[in-house]
């Protein structure tokens, strides 16, 4: 009997780094809510498998430096864990999770 394992997925926000975000009120300047304000809440930063931003992610896959996502839906594109934990073992870096 064969053995088959499910391939995980991350996204971004599992790879880059996200900078903190101070609590701020946001007012509408056009549109049906024009002069109304919402609260934006504050946010944490996060330091998550990378340790690097967004950006720098993009501009790694741009070059060829990093593995390619996989685009699940116009909206929704994602890296296969296998080809991140093999990048980072090429890189020397230590894979956990």
């Amino acid at each position: 009997m064969a053995f088959h394992t499910q391939e995980r997925f991350l996204r971004i926000k599992d790879l880059a780094n996200i900078p903190a975000k101070k609590s701020s009120t946001h007012v509408y300047k056009s549109g049906i809510n024009k002069v109304k304000s919402k609260i934006v809440n504050a946010r944490p930063a996060s330091k998550v498998l990378l340790g690097v931003s967004d950006k720098t992610i993009w501009n790694w896959v741009r070059r060829g430096e990093f593995p390619a996502p996989v685009k699940l839906s116009p909206t929704v594109t994602v890296w296969r864990l296998s080809d991140i934990e093999a990048w980072m073992q090429e890189k020397g870096m230590g894979v956990s999770q």
